[in-house]
């Protein structure tokens, strides 16, 4: 019998150190550790402020307590956006599904603190994986779903608010700009969109907002936008509930083990709590919160900016920040990765995506911060989102991989999972 505690090895790729930028003091808005997802520190992130109360209402999870299942086709640990649609999917192929979260409703865990950013890909250049390789395919596969949301979020009963703005990648050297060359090509071959812009173009389709003084070339992304994470999970779970999965919350999963019972294989679940649930098929996807060994900040200023306003990024692989326009603000993530857990230079990494987004958008000079938020994550480089086998002879997927960029790969990964194990449990 083989017994495994709950742990991701979820990772995403770091970044290095940025160029130096001039230091300010920010006044903090977050606890000290920025990484507890408590109902207290989830207040310093700016998406529970914007959601519309019916969203809201799909967060809310009755107590496993209260519910208490016993047995279950396919259990999902996991209430992020990868968990979510590994469970609708497990269900829409005819399994009995329940759904695990360890919080009292979604929305606490890096689903519900990440940039709101929505990126075709992963986090690294096409060209770092051949074009034949099986990891290759989530360019196209992320942006036909990326797509598809945009259109969803367009329907006039729908509760996802996610918006098309194009995306700009800024080179101010001759080493990134020779990349974005590159990449423009990547992306061409790979049945994308992507075009070389000049600064002038940028300054143009910016109207001037835009400090383009410093750069030298640019590569436009038409099928590229944002979208507020909690309306996603709120879409997700809607739809998982509509089709009949079980959704908990309150059930902290401490152990799952193997076991045989009358000639079949299965799984044992044990909560924290002592509870245990039996199921077939098992599905991870605790997201990349656990075992965390870096941080990534953001913050977001108040910025009045276009709704079809672009989202923007230094092209240099050594200074990358992510700056995300909407919801009245622009909100910035990445630079330099901090350790988890550790606070001493917290400050200097939000003060250099402060003094980044002041350089770039220079409307925000001598303005604060009025969000900061960090997120403590399992980082590691060149590390592609993927499944991983986790039982010898039971049906089980751990998804894996989903740092930063992790939304759009988790969804197609969670729907890939839960199929596989429906139609696994179903031939059992």
């Amino acid at each position: 019998m083989l017994v495994y505690k709950t742990n991701s090895s979820n990772t995403a790729r770091p970044t290095s150190r940025p160029r130096s930028r001039r230091s300010r003091a920010i006044p903090r808005t977050v606890d000290e550790d920025g990484s507890t997802t408590t109902l207290k520190r989830v207040s310093s992130v700016p998406w529970w402020g914007d959601l519309d109360p019916a969203a809201a209402v799909e967060l809310q999870l009755p107590p496993f307590a209260a519910v208490a299942p016993d047995t279950a086709d396919v259990v999902v640990i996991g209430g992020g956006v990868a968990g979510l649609s590994a469970a609708l999917s497990a269900r829409k192929a005819g399994a009995q599904v329940v759904l695990l979260e360890r919080e009292t409703m979604l929305g606490y865990g890096a689903t519900g603190r990440n940039a709101g950013i929505l990126s075709a890909g992963v986090n690294m250049s096409i060209l770092d994986l051949p074009p034949e390789s099986p990891e290759a395919a989530l360019w196209p596969e992320t942006t036909r779903l990326l797509l598809s949301l945009a259109e969803e979020a367009r329907r006039p009963d729908s509760i996802l608010s996610a918006r098309l703005t194009g995306a700009i990648s800024l080179a101010e050297s001759a080493t990134a700009a020779y990349h974005l060359v590159r990449e423009v090509q990547g992306r061409t071959q790979a049945g994308l969109h992507a075009e070389l812009w000049t600064p002038q173009q940028v300054e143009e389709y910016t109207q001037g907002r835009l400090n383009t003084a410093s750069v030298m070339l640019a590569m436009w992304l038409p099928d590229e936008g944002r979208i507020h994470p909690l309306t996603l999970l709120a879409h997700l779970a809607r739809q998982a509930r509509a089709a009949g999965v079980q959704m908990v919350g309150q059930a902290q999963v401490a152990a799952y083990q193997e076991e045989e019972t009358v000639g079949r294989h299965g799984w044992r679940i044990t909560l924290a709590d002592g509870n245990t649930i039996k199921t077939a098929g098992l599905i991870s996807s605790v997201g990349p919160t656990v075992q965390a060994n870096a941080r990534i900040y953001a913050l977001a200023f108040a910025a009045d900016l276009p709704d079809n306003f672009p989202l923007f990024w230094d092209a240099s692989p050594y200074t990358y920040a992510d700056y995300r326009p909407g919801n009245g603000r622009l909100s910035v993530s990445g630079g330099r990765y901090g350790k988890a857990g550790v606070m001493r230079h917290d400050a200097t990494y939000y003060n250099r995506l402060a003094d980044g987004a002041r350089n770039w958008l220079p409307e925000l000079a001598g303005l604060e911060p009025l969000f900061e938020w960090a997120v403590d994550l399992a980082v590691t480089a060149e590390t592609v989102p993927g499944l991983r086998a986790l039982g010898q002879t039971t049906p089980s997927f751990a998804i894996e991989g989903l740092g930063a960029l992790g939304v759009l790969p988790g969804m197609l990964l969670g729907q890939r999972a839960g199929q596989q194990i429906a139609h696994s449990v179903q031939r059992a």
